[in-house]
């Protein structure tokens, strides 16, 4: 096949920027299985659960149902994540051990933990929610530190050290679980946030974590004599904002963490929320980039320091609503956070081989949160007194952060291949059985339209369309549920959440596979640089015959620098989107996210190397990584005739100074594919690689060409031919009226001049103007509005037109003048003003007779329409 498409353009194309490009484009492929790192099956137990234990007494109560456990975690499908109450509260209600000063009492942690047993043994109607526990246990703060401030237990004595707490924790654990008790956790977590206020808070840098992170590696020893098999880890930060102080609160803590306690630790624990509404309601949202750089930083810091990604636990994890905290129960505060849990994890699936467990932080019902004081119940609440807000009155009742399970309740399965054309829409599909399930979530704070293109490989029928929309409609999240007809084009609100749930007539055949791995650079955390050139290599890459691939640069930079870097893979310019996921972070002290870049498949080798440079100095490139895909066949595949012969949308942008090369060349395709342009001209000779869009920047003005080229097309060529102007010189056209007293300017070159006569300025967007001027020298200067026109100048003599000699006269003299003075008069005053003498002009040369006036000086003039045009003085001498 031989395709060529030519072009030739001389005048600058429009950029399209119509509905065309508005609506946003998800692909699914349901016949096709997506691993990543050998996992492909939605666990609910690691993504869909609560912050609780099945044991708490808060699930009893005066309950719009009898059986609260049931109806929420059977009903809903929901796991039971976290517990720190059980193990804080032994440890404040027990002795120390009387020949050890500082430890527990071994003797009555067997004691209390056989009795806690017995007590669970007895609960039968507790036994059936074992089977839902992907279960963390972590201890408060205080009193198990023993560093810094420590505090005391509720018996008023002082674990010795972290020898001491941790063996307290392997025995509770030993004790309280197993045999006839309830099963042992997954995850044990040290200490709950120790940094939370002890190193000076959110926006500190400078404080180092040392000590913690050596309580941790006591601590950890020490359980692992009790309890061997046990998974620990920590440190739980609350604000892992890596980025501040330019990464020096990365270096001080998390790293130092990882440097100092990271052999000790089984997992990491971090907990990540939004603040949607601080501050008057400003943004500081994690969700979106924020997070997609945290986990990357981590992820690929771990892969340099251990040689693997060590698991991540969310222990907690949704949005703080400042704004709202003081305030009584309101539907919308809850949809502040329910928004935020959504937009959190859809970026949790994309690490299923990562993230150990993601725990929503929400509490049963928080009565221990309760302020006396001011009347204001704890905002986390799965529960709600039915009278609220008006009074913390009635049975209990579900808040709105049951919407939030509600919209999961029935997702399940292997998951799919899914794409959307625009990171703003996170997407996720699964398969169970006849059963398709595709998640979309909007992170824009505007609704977008959805074109939803759903792909089976054997024409199976739908047979029903569930579409379950998670909205704000006015202040009042809501969950419409509905059934529809067709997904073809769905409209989708403002940071919101839809999951359409697909009814086949068969189950899906899933017959074609996309395994993804994820890959890490040799290096990380460097600074920029202005024109500094940064290499990091990515090596061990595995390739099969039909894949793609996905670079991630993390960056920590300030508001107002570039994001927008020359990125060259393998020698080859690839094209770097202008979009990331999610806002721009504006209401953060600055932007720490991750880029997100094509890279054409075929560009891939075993050994990558990818340069990245900057035109500005300052932040950091916190991580390079790559997701790499490999397909089982060649499911993106395209006919060169869906290749419309508007498929290219081509703007030149001149150079703004003649000489200079800051030309532009910005391409859009209304189709997603690996298209490879070569721009040639002037000297210019450059290969590119993008999806969508390219722009190509520092052009001289002149002709060029553009080929572009599609790999999975051989043959295909579309021909551009086109122009980069530059601005038009400054040119000025001056003519001079005499009798008026007047230049004329005629202007070209610019939109606007600034004029200056004899030191008068004169501003204009006239390209032609008459301004006033002065018998002899007037010095004119033009300047264009364009800081690079150069400037005119000009000097321009108005003679003044009457001459008379001989001067000085002895009585008889000839005045002298132009054509177009005949019919005019002559006069001559003396010095003073009087009018001696009138004389009509008839003749270019005019005699005068001035015998009678005595010797002295006078003033003789022309004047024609009664006004003086032309004067003289005139020497009288006898």
């Amino acid at each position: 096949m031989n395709i060529s498409r030519n072009f030739f353009i001389y005048v600058c194309l429009i950029l399209i920027t119509s509905n065309l490009f508005s609506q946003i484009r998800v692909d699914v492929n349901l016949n096709v299985k997506h691993t990543i790192d050998s996992i492909s099956i939605f666990d609910r137990s690691k993504f869909i659960s609560i912050h609780a234990n099945q044991t708490e007494n808060e699930w009893d109560g005066s309950n719009f149902t009898s059986d609260l456990r049931n109806d929420f975690l059977n009903g809903y499908d929901v796991y039971l994540g976290r517990d720190t109450g059980g193990i804080t509260w032994n440890l404040n209600n027990i002795q120390q051990d009387p020949d050890r000063a500082g430890f527990v009492d071994p003797s009555e942690i067997i004691s209390k933990g056989a009795n806690a047993r017995s007590n669970f043994e007895s609960n039968v109607a507790l036994h059936k929610y074992e089977d839902r526990k992907s279960l963390v246990i972590a201890g408060q703060l205080n009193p198990f530190w023993t560093g810094t401030d420590q505090k005391p237990t509720s018996q008023g004595w002082y674990l010795a050290n972290a020898t001491a707490t941790g063996e307290y924790m392997g025995r509770y654990i030993n004790n309280f679980h197993g045999t006839n008790g309830q099963k042992k956790p997954l995850f044990l977590e040290i200490i709950n946030e120790p940094a939370y206020h002890s190193l000076g808070g959110k926006n500190d840098y400078s404080n180092s974590l040392q000590e913690i992170a050596e309580f941790h590696n006591e601590v950890a020893e020490a359980i692992r004599v009790q309890a061997p098999d046990l998974k620990i880890g920590g440190y739980t930060a609350a604000f892992p904002d890596f980025e501040v102080g330019d990464f020096k609160r990365w270096e001080n803590r998390d790293k130092l963490f990882m440097d100092v306690a990271g052999d000790n630790m089984d997992f990491f624990s971090i907990h990540l929320y939004d603040f949607p509404s601080i501050n008057n309601g400003k943004k500081d949202l994690r969700s979106g980039s924020n997070i997609e750089a945290t986990f990357d930083m981590m992820e690929h810091y771990s892969m340099l320091f251990f040689n693997k990604v060590k698991p991540i636990v969310v222990s907690e994890y949704g949005a703080q609503m400042h704004d709202y905290a003081q305030e009584q129960w309101s539907p919308y505060r809850d949809w502040l956070h329910i928004k935020a849990s959504n937009s959190q994890l859809m970026s949790f699936l994309e690490r299923p081989n990562v993230v150990a467990s993601a725990i929503n932080f929400i509490i049963v019902k928080a009565e221990w949160g309760y302020n006396s004081a001011t009347g204001v119940p704890y905002n986390h609440r799965l529960m709600r007194k039915a009278n609220e807000p008006e009074s913390y009155t009635g049975e209990w009742v579900y808040t709105d952060m049951v919407k939030f399970y509600q919209l999961w309740k029935n997702v399940r399965g292997t998951r799919v291949d899914i794409t959307s054309d625009n990171l703003d829409i996170q997407v996720n599909a699964y398969v169970d059985g006849n059963k398709g399930y595709i998640i979309l979530n909007n992170l824009n704070f505007k609704e977008e339209t959805i074109d939803l293109e759903l792909f089976d490989s054997n024409n199976n029928s739908i047979t029903n369309i569930l579409k379950k929309h998670l909205t704000l409609n006015g202040n009042f999240p809501i969950l419409i549920e509905e059934p529809i007809t067709n997904t073809n084009s769905i409209i989708l609100g403002a940071e919101s959440t839809m999951i359409l749930e697909y009814t086949f007539e068969e189950d899906i055949v899933i017959d074609e596979t996309s395994n993804e791995i994820k890959y890490y650079a040799n290096s990380y955390l460097k600074p920029i640089t202005e024109n500094t050139v940064q290499t990091f290599n990515i090596n061990g890459v595995l390739k099969g015959n039909y894949g793609e691939a996905i670079l991630r640069l993390g960056l920590g930079r300030a508001h107002g620098k570039s994001l927008n870097p020359v990125v060259k893979f393998n020698n080859t310019v690839i094209d770097v989107p202008s979009n990331w996921r999610g806002y721009d972070q504006a209401d953060r002290a600055q932007f720490f996210g991750v880029l997100e870049i094509p890279v054409p498949y075929n560009l891939l080798e075993t050994n990558n190397t990818v340069t990245v440079q900057f035109n500005d100095t300052g932040g950091h490139i916190s991580s390079v990584s790559m997701r790499v895909f490999e397909f089982s066949n060649d499911i993106r595949k395209d006919k060169v005739s869906d290749i419309s012969d508007d498929n290219y949308k081509i703007k030149t942008t001149s150079v703004t100074c003649r000489g200079e090369n800051n030309g532009k060349i910005a391409i859009a395709t209304t189709k997603t594919l690996n298209y490879f342009a070569t721009v040639a001209g002037e000297g210019y000779n450059e290969k590119f690689s993008f999806s969508d869009t390219l722009n190509v920047n520092n052009l001289k003005s002149g002709f060029y060409t553009i080929e572009i080229s599609i790999p999975e097309f051989p043959g295909y060529i579309a021909s551009f031919k086109l122009q980069i102007n530059e601005p038009e010189a400054l040119s000025v056209v001056s003519k001079i009226n005499a009798i008026n007293k007047t230049v004329s300017l005629s202007l070209k070159g610019s939109d606007a001049y600034e004029i200056t006569i004899n030191g008068v300025k004169t501003s204009t967007t006239q390209k032609k103007i008459e301004l006033p001027i002065q018998f002899g020298t007037n010095k004119i200067t033009v300047t264009a509005s364009k800081q690079c026109s150069n400037m005119f100048e000009q000097n321009v003599f108005l003679e003044n037109g009457l001459k008379v000699y001989p001067n000085p006269s002895k009585g008889n003299l000839t005045c002298s003048t132009s054509k177009d003075m005949i019919g005019g008069e002559l006069f001559i005053h003396s010095i003073d003003g009087v009018l001696l003498k009138t004389k009509k002009i008839e003749v270019l040369e005019e005699k005068i007779d001035v015998s009678f006036l005595p010797e002295g000086i006078y003033m003789i003039s022309a004047s024609k329409g009664n006004k003086v045009q032309l004067q003289t003085k005139l020497i009288l001498s006898k």
